[in-house]
């Protein structure tokens, strides 16, 4: 390179990245002042918590979501049960089941528990005082009379297929807790001790125990989510110094090419921890998206910086032209990716609305982190910058060795010029093509840790049971009526027989439920319900019961399955229920539940979501277009925007998969992060281009010049999304993955078919600069 750079018109960056110009002014007080912003960074990191709700995923502004978090206000115990999974073969002999019965009652006095349903919560028929005898007694007899208890119980329509498997080797126990005592105690604390409770009492009688339901999830997901901050903070800054170390083998460099993505991490978690943000599914992939935001941009800027010290300049020039040179291109990269997080906006999703937040907010924080931050730690850390020079150092090792290969990759693309622009076409249209077969899909089983007993558990009690996940319908009465109305006995019947033979589910609970068993005890009169309703535990009645009698619960049970096999559930049991909103106008009726609110919403959430990626696409080529003055600028950034997209996306369609939240928000944040490669080309190449250069020289010198870091960052950035693949949610582990597919793809459309398509253009088309 020449030791005077051709002056070109600068990109319309709005001279953001003069703000670089600002420290190196007076480097030793505005590092002083980062100091002090770090400092109080660090205080806002230590409020940061953890939201591990699984419902926040999909919180709208709608009525089904409203009635969903009324259902969990008037029915506390709807949501929030611990089930206990007990299996074994010795289940249902003597010694089994006086252990289950021990487990049973210790768990009844363990802090935090409310309530406890299981098997031996079933009556036996009313004698003529009124009185139900337990079908298992507190002491168990032995031989023929133990057996006729267990016949008993194993054909008990409140037990079997609810509470105990056909093959009697699994039995569930369901915790009904305390919301305030939990959050006094932690949930770690009370869950923690009915584990240990249960398994003291049910192990030595050779029964295993696992624990499942939302608490049990909920504190798994946070439990990973902290344990995952770990790993990626470490990882992902381990990997990028390391890079950084061995490409520029100066530690100065190193650091000035790795603080300014560590102090964005601080300082952006410092932000949302002083904003009462919460890591959550999402949010937690905020560190490394931080870090490799920060490194993307601050390797290019060292890149240039190095290679200018290398052309003899002082390390203030070498500092001040890659502010100059390079910060245009970092101010449109960090838009970009900017306008990817300001996509997710537009979600109906609360959560992802969050991350859209948090990450625009981040956004800005790496920008300034680089372009300020960065040119202040190059003048205090580089020190004898004359020994970089090529008339001291020739040789430039790696770095030297990545230009040569760029160089090959860019002459063999120029020489085929015209084949591998029709080969990126072609393989943009099949795997468009493919892309557009992806099919949304959602399971509550992929936002949870699956190397916990959580979906262990949930699994055993979906095989041998109707499964964990709870299916209600609330209906709601404002005229007056009372709960024992014939009409309001009605409702809840018919609402009651839709699921079970509508829906055809399991497990299906409510005050239709006591009037069976009375009914077939000889004793229907509602008296006599009533009666019982008062005779219930009041954290049973609430199961089905509001406090104020004005709303009652029928809940089923169904497995964890893809919500779009739940999505025709939902409406087959909404068709049944419409003769009854018919015939009884005065009840609402709303089908209701996290299963039918994921299986509504995640289907139109994630097409949404899928369909802003080429409005992003094209957004960005149109401020590309404005920032380079040219229109040729704006299409040709199409072919590479949208190719990682669709590449990744016919990875998915390979491997069977479809398009879930954690893909298609990978998707969207990646392609602001991809776009940062293009844009520093596309500025380096505005700089060769000149009259009397061949477009081809011009391309390849501004390969040859921006593609090592390119290809550095590009691998920095892969590997440190890539550590998502070590988390126990597999949604994030596939976070992870469509991220390194896209970077991957990403990195062969900028080194191969934007300077084959760019090429073209010039030579048959056009012969005007950009």
């Amino acid at each position: 390179m020449k030791p005077t750079e051709p002056q070109r018109p600068h990109l319309m960056s709005l001279g953001l990245n003069k703000l670089g110009l600002i420290g190196i002014k007076a480097p030793i007080l505005a590092a002083i002042i980062v100091l002090l912003i770090t400092a109080a960074a660090v205080t806002g990191l230590t409020r940061l918590k953890v939201d591990d709700s699984l419902s926040e995923l999909f919180r709208t502004n709608t009525p089904e979501f409203h009635t969903y978090e009324e259902i969990d206000r008037r029915f506390p115990s709807s949501e929030y049960d611990v089930l206990v999974v007990v299996e074994g073969k010795n289940l249902l002999t003597h010694d089994g089941l006086k252990a289950f019965a021990s487990a049973a009652a210790d768990l009844q006095l363990a802090d935090g528990v409310n309530g406890i349903v299981s098997m031996l919560s079933a009556r036996g028929k009313p004698d003529p005082t009124g009185y139900a005898p337990p079908i298992v007694p507190d002491e168990l007899p032995e031989g023929p009379a133990f057996d006729q208890i267990m016949d008993a119980l194993k054909s008990n329509d409140i037990v079997k297929g609810k509470f105990l498997s056909e093959d009697g080797q699994l039995a569930l126990i369901v915790l009904s807790l305390n919301r305030d005592e939990v959050a006094e105690k932690s949930a770690k604390t009370v869950i923690g001790d009915i584990e240990k409770t249960a398994k003291e009492d049910l192990e030595p009688a050779g029964l295993s125990v696992k624990l499942a339901g939302a608490p049990v999830m909920q504190l798994e997901i946070r439990n990973a989510v902290e344990r995952d901050q770990i790993v990626y903070n470490g990882l992902g800054l381990l990997f990028g110094a390391a890079i950084a170390a061995l490409f520029f083998r100066r530690v100065s460099l190193m650091l000035v090419a790795a603080l300014p993505p560590v102090i964005a991490v601080c300082w952006s978690l410092g932000l949302l921890g002083w904003f009462n943000f919460k890591l959550n599914l999402f949010l937690n992939v905020m560190t490394p998206l931080i870090l490799v935001m920060g490194f993307a941009d601050s390797m290019q800027m060292v890149s240039a910086i190095r290679i200018r010290l290398r052309e003899g300049d002082t390390k203030l020039q070498a500092v001040t032209f890659a502010v100059n040179v390079v910060g245009p291109a970092c101010v449109l990269a960090h838009g970009a990716t900017l306008l990817a997080f300001l996509a997710l906006l537009l979600s109906e999703s609360g959560l992802i609305r969050t991350f859209g937040e948090a990450g625009a907010m981040a956004v800005c924080i790496s920008f300034v982190a680089v372009i300020v931050v960065l040119p202040i730690l190059g003048l205090l850390f580089i020190r004898n910058e004359k020994t970089l020079a090529r008339d001291h150092a020739p040789a430039d090792g790696m770095m030297d060795a990545l230009g040569t290969f760029v160089g090959a990759i860019v002459d063999r693309v120029i020489k085929h010029s015209v084949l591998y622009t029709l080969l990126g076409v072609g393989l943009f249209i099949y795997f468009a093509s493919l892309h557009l077969q992806l099919e949304p899909r959602y399971r509550l089983a992929d936002q949870v840790p699956d190397r916990e007993q959580a979906l262990a558990a949930t699994g055993r009690i979906d095989s041998k049971l109707t499964g964990a996940n709870p299916f209600h319908v609330m209906i709601q009465w404002k005229n007056g009526a009372s709960l024992y109305d014939p009409g309001t006995l009605k409702v809840i019947e018919e609402t009651h027989l839709a699921l079970e033979k509508a829906a055809g589910l399991g497990n299906v609970w409510s005050l239709e439920s006591l009037r069976r068993w009375l009914r077939e005890n000889g004793d229907d009169n509602v008296e006599t319900v009533k009666k019982y309703v008062n005779l219930l535990p009041d954290h049973l009645v609430r199961r089905f019961i509001a406090k104020e009698q004005d709303a009652v619960l029928v809940t089923g049970r169904l497995p964890d399955v893809d919500a779009s096999q739940i999505l025709p559930l939902v409406h087959k049991v909404d068709e049944a229920l419409d003769p009854v909103r018919k015939a009884y106008p005065a009840y609402e009726i709303s089908v209701t539940g996290l299963p039918a609110i994921a299986a509504r919403n995640s289907h139109r959430m994630i097409t949404q979501l899928d369909e802003s990626i080429p409005i992003c696409v094209l957004i960005a080529a149109v401020l590309l277009a404005i920032a380079f003055r040219s229109f040729f600028v704006g299409v040709i950034s199409l072919l590479p925007g949208l190719f990682p997209v669709v590449t990744t996306g016919a990875m998915l369609w390979f491997l069977g998969g479809g398009l879930e939240f954690s893909s298609v928000v990978a998707l969207i944040v990646v392609f602001g992060l991809g776009v940062d490669a293009l844009i520093h080309f596309l500025n380096r190449l505005r700089l060769e281009e000149k009259p009397g250069v061949a477009p081809e020289v011009a391309i390849r010198n501004a390969r040859v010049l921006v593609g090592p870091a390119i290809i550095l960052t590009t691998i920095v950035l892969a590997f440190g999304l890539g550590v998502t693949i070590f988390s126990e949610l597999p949604s994030l582990r596939l976070f992870g993955l469509v991220c390194g597919v896209t970077l991957l793809a990403s990195l062969v459309a900028d080194l191969v078919f934007l300077p084959a398509t760019i090429l073209v253009y010039r030579r048959y088309i056009s012969g005007h600069d950009v």
